[in-house]
């Protein structure tokens, strides 16, 4: 019987890697032994859930690093330095707030050289493995005798020191981002044997800026977006809206929120109903984001006539530091949203590929409100490398105001097969192939290098 090692530092990881196929399709073949690695008290519903005689979850204490040790982790992961880091520096990102202007300047002066120094790179990672040598978590590899070591999350610290630990025990090891959107971001100074992509679009930018050859890389798709494929049945309108409390006689518009990283867009919702009169001819469904759902930041909106706020189809929990422990039964929930919906507004967000994999119409919001709170400018949001990419496929609708949005939203209600066209190329080249088979390809990559 073979032995894998899986890190799971996030709720998300989870969901993709553990709960949408990946994990079942490898212990399908009854040959292979399954170590779920996890940084945090492990929960008993957790435990319960996965409890099978080929999985053991093993509990590791988080190393705390001096600051000494995280300003080489900061200078190493500065070595890829992208506008969209440039602008999370400047303007914060979620759960982090602004760097002081001078630390900016600093950042900013001392990454943008550096990043350009390929030998750096080959440096960092020298200095990486041979001088930064951690062996917190050697026990576990003296303990299991793993076959192959799969990393679910590049960035993870508990990630890198089992990739590093790999390499001195001869393990060969296999990486995955947990999103397609935080590829892009910094420079993985501890990298594993070959990494699974979940799209080809990052392929050229990997093998220049991360130092990859083509043959260690595999794509996949996207394995969340399988539950979409194979979904085999929906409710209908009537039964949806008889669920929710919607009018079945008006479309439905979905504002997915983008949480932390746009922590004021209640005021969007305030324009949308106060000024626009979106709910005179609109049911309206708001979705929290599950970074900052216990903020409670929509109960207000509650007290309105066809709206609803869906709160209650997240399981947030303390478990992973992102807060996130969705459940099957949240993910099929999710595919019912979003067949019901008529037309999805969000911000730069993941959620637009989860919209156009269903062909439903997008908008994004691609202006700027007053508030007092503290924010980021929307020009500068939309810099992220993906999500530039994204929009020039031309399956997104930019609105520039509030009125825009609803003249949007009219448009599209009258004609939904408008940018249908567009929407299927980038669902075609962001999500490799939705067919339902990407948790196989993920599970059949990792077979294949036992």
């Amino acid at each position: 019987m073979k032995t894998i090692l899986i890190t799971a530092t996030r709720g998300v990881v989870v969901r993709n890697i553990l709960r949408c196929g990946v994990l079942d399709k490898l212990l399908a073949t009854n040959a292979i032994r399954v170590i779920i690695v996890i940084a945090t008290r492990v929960p008993d519903y957790f435990r319960k859930e996965f409890e099978h005689p080929n999985i053991v979850i093993e509990e590791l204490p988080d190393k705390l690093y001096s600051k000494f040790r995280k300003f080489f982790i900061i200078l190493f992961s500065g070595l890829v330095y992208t506008v969209s880091e440039k602008r999370n520096i400047k303007y914060g990102g979620v759960n982090k707030g602004p760097s002081k202007k001078s630390v900016y300047l600093l950042k900013n002066s001392v990454f943008s050289v550096i990043s350009k120094i390929t030998f750096l790179k080959h440096a960092a990672r020298w200095v990486e493995q041979h001088i930064f040598v951690e062996k917190d978590y050697d026990h576990i590899f003296e303990k299991y005798k793993p076959d192959l070591l799969f990393s679910t999350t590049v960035y993870s610290k508990l990630d890198t020191i089992l990739i590093k630990a790999a390499k001195r025990f001869r393990v060969p090891s296999i990486s995955m981002p947990k999103s397609w959107d935080t590829i892009g971001r910094l420079f993985f100074v501890a990298p594993s044997d070959k990494i699974i992509l979940n799209n080809a679009t990052m392929i050229d930018w990997i093998i220049k800026e991360q130092l990859f050859k083509k043959e260690q890389l595999y794509i996949s798709g996207l394995p969340q977006f399988d539950i979409y494929k194979n979904k085999q049945s929906y409710m209908s309108k009537d039964a949806f809206c008889e669920r929710t409390g919607l009018d079945k006689n008006k479309p439905i518009v979905l504002f997915a929120s983008e949480g932390c990283l746009v922590s004021w867009d209640e005021i969007y919702l305030d324009d949308f109903i106060h000024n626009q009169k979106l709910l005179e001819k609109y049911n309206l469904i708001i979705r929290p984001h599950f970074n900052n759902f216990n903020e409670k930041k929509f109960e207000s909106y509650k007290k309105y006539k066809n709206v609803y706020v869906d709160d209650q189809n997240l399981r947030v929990t303390h478990m992973f530091v992102d807060g996130w422990d969705v459940t099957r039964s949240n993910m099929e929930w999710l595919t019912e949203v979003l067949y019901a919906t008529d037309v999805v507004l969000c911000f730069m967000s993941t959620f637009s590929l989860d919209a156009m994999a269903f062909d439903k119409p997008v908008i994004n919001m691609y202006y700027d409100l007053p508030t007092k709170k503290r924010f980021t400018p929307m020009e500068e949001l939309y810099k992220f490398i993906h999500y530039q990419m994204v929009l020039k496929e031309g399956g997104i609708a930019t609105a520039k105001s509030g009125a825009e949005v609803m003249k949007v939203i009219a448009e599209y209600v009258a004609n939904p097969s408008l940018r249908s066209q567009e929407r299927k190329n980038t669902i075609d080249k962001f999500c490799y192939k939705l067919d339902g088979k990407s948790s196989e390809r993920i599970a059949n990559s990792i077979i294949e290098n036992l």
